[in-house]
């Protein structure tokens, strides 16, 4: 009798035939203030005959999000469009995109909505929507960067041997010289360098260089390391590298660092590109810079020595050269800095770079 009752239905289904609801006729309506941050929209999708849950379709746009709430039989999230965050109460906040499904169950206090520079659209489906009553609760607040204690990064005294002994290392390694290398990675450890600060170095690197330089500057490294541990020589590690909490907003950081450095880039997408515009922000100047085995003067040397061996990239070198000289770094340093990159690693690169910089100040 089942049997036949179930053939029955599906014969019933099959002759009633396919509805399809095209977007156009969604009724979308705006997500309300109260409950909401920043401008999101939804609409409701046709009933599941015989469902007892419902769906809707929500767009958040970039920086919208849901104030924290909870949902009494749970709430299943699939990301259709973009990048968005979630959050539950006392976890970390999660990125989630397109194709990502989120399950919170029922009672579990969250969040969710768009990223802060990027769109999000998910699917929102409430299990048993009758009695699955929504609890709003406060508003959220998501973490913001920590201003940098600025003293740390700041040169107020002429630059150290072992400072200076960045130079050479950043720039070798960036011109692929990995003979010169290992001579200026020896006479970087002699002068005090830890074989973290070192590590940095390229790490830093790579954001520049790309990582093959990166990682045959670390091959380098590891060899002389190989080679002085087999003549007794043991060095020091350092301290290892500290990072912010899991849930910081590393774009949010890195647009404070460039304000802090005095970059223009810190108000505009750079490149109008969006790709470009997170990495550089997100993961160069907001994670890199937290990274705390180098400080920013260090960090720019770098930069500079590492520009200066690539040549051609005289606006990035001629932004970085201000943004070390804003750390405190004046001109005499600088010069001791092009002295170094003249006699260890290329008088040309040394003179190209000092000329880049005084044609920017009108000299």
């Amino acid at each position: 009798m089942a049997a036949l009752l179930a053939t029955a239905v599906a014969a019933t289904a099959s002759a009633a035939g396919q509805t399809v609801t095209p977007q156009s006729a969604l009724a979308f309506q705006t997500a309300p203030a109260e409950h909401f941050q920043g401008k999101a929209e939804f609409a409701r999708y046709p009933a599941i005959p015989g469902s007892s849950d419902a769906a809707a379709i929500v767009r958040f746009e970039a920086g919208a999000v849901t104030d924290w709430h909870t949902h009494s039989h749970g709430q299943y999230l699939i990301v259709t469009e973009g990048e968005g965050r979630t959050q539950e109460w006392g976890k970390p906040v999660r990125i989630i995109r397109k194709g990502d499904v989120v399950w919170c169950p029922p009672n579990v206090k969250h969040w969710h909505g768009a990223g802060e520079r990027t769109a999000m659209s998910h699917i929102a489906i409430s299990p048993q929507a009758a009695d699955n009553k929504p609890v709003w609760l406060e508003r959220v607040q998501l973490p913001s960067a920590a201003a940098p204690d600025m003293a740390k990064h700041r040169q107020t005294a002429p630059l150290s041997a072992k400072q200076l002994a960045i130079v050479p290392i950043a720039a070798l390694s960036a011109a692929g010289d990995t003979g010169r290398l290992k001579t200026a990675i020896e006479r970087g450890l002699q002068q005090g360098l830890a074989v973290g600060e070192i590590q940095e170095i390229f790490t830093h690197q790579y954001a520049y260089a790309g990582f093959p330089r990166a990682l045959n500057g670390l091959n380098t490294l590891q060899a002389v390391l190989k080679e002085r541990q087999a003549r007794g020589i043991r060095d020091p590690q350092g301290e290892a590298a500290a990072t912010p909490p899991d849930n910081t907003d590393y774009y949010a950081l890195g647009r404070q660092t460039l304000q802090t450095l005095g970059s223009p880039a810190a108000d505009s997408v750079v490149a109008n590109h969006e790709g470009i515009d997170r990495a550089l922000k997100a993961h160069l100047f907001g994670y890199l810079f937290a990274r705390d085995q180098l400080n920013y003067v260090n960090r720019e040397l770098v930069t500079v020595s590492t520009l200066a061996a690539l040549g051609k990239a005289d606006a990035q070198l001629r932004s970085h050269l201000g943004i070390t000289q804003r750390l405190g770094v004046n001109d005499q340093q600088l010069q001791r800095v092009f002295d170094v990159l003249a006699k260890e690693y290329d008088p040309q690169a040394a003179e190209q770079a000092w000329r880049v910089w005084t044609e920017s100040k009108g000299k």
